[in-house]
């Protein structure tokens, strides 16, 4: 009796064993420590709210719109304005208003902590930046749109340095000039994420 139940225990364990011998479940600790460090990435960008942004400079309206997700910039897009947004009067570099974009989560915090900034807001003024990898971004500016897929060229462009990269005449959504900013600036993910931003 006892050889039986022996037996028994042996054959559940295999068992159990042949189950978590899924094919192609296990890569080996570099691939397993890789897919860790991308999802904490993910996780971190959904917190800061930094993996895009847009900043549409409105010289005829006295304004500045900041957004940092997709959802609100086709929402802006399409009605002409932010579903949740923070207005700052008169604080742009020359006095316009400053309205930006807020998600759900950020808004809710706004409401319940002192001082608290959504990621657009410290995406603009450089207090968060954006991320080191997959980062998309325009800047809208006298008819031309900037597009960037790196923080560092975005950040000086902001601070007044040159946009060199490939310049494409009409490809924006209504005309504009396009200029892909950067040596990988026309790279097919930037063109992608583009084009997803105007449902091309």
């Amino acid at each position: 009796m006892l050889n039986v139940l022996r037996i028994g225990v042996v054959a559940a364990a295999m068992v159990a064993l042949a189950g978590c011998a899924v094919k192609d479940s296990w890569k080996g600790v570099s691939s397993e420590s890789a897919y860790d460090k991308e999802l904490a990435a993910i996780r971190l960008a959904e917190d800061l709210n930094n993996d895009d942004y847009w900043e549409i400079q409105r010289p005829e309206e006295n304004r500045i719109y900041v957004i940092a997700d997709l959802k609100s910039y086709q929402t802006w897009l399409s009605t002409g304005e932010i579903p949740l947004v923070s207005s700052k009067i008169g604080v742009g570099p020359n006095g316009e208003t400053l309205k930006l974009a807020l998600v759900k989560d950020e808004a809710k915090a706004m409401e319940t902590k002192v001082g608290f900034k959504g990621g657009a807001e410290r995406m603009y003024y450089g207090e968060t930046k954006g991320l080191d990898k997959g980062f998309y971004a325009e800047v809208h500016k006298a008819g031309t749109i900037y597009v960037f897929n790196t923080w560092s060229e975005l950040e000086a462009f902001k601070k007044g340095g040159p946009a060199n990269g490939q310049n494409q005449s009409g490809a924006g959504p209504k005309g504009e000039t396009v200029v892909w900013v950067g040596k990988s600036g026309a790279d097919a993910d930037t063109k992608a994420k583009f084009a997803k931003a105007y449902g091309k």
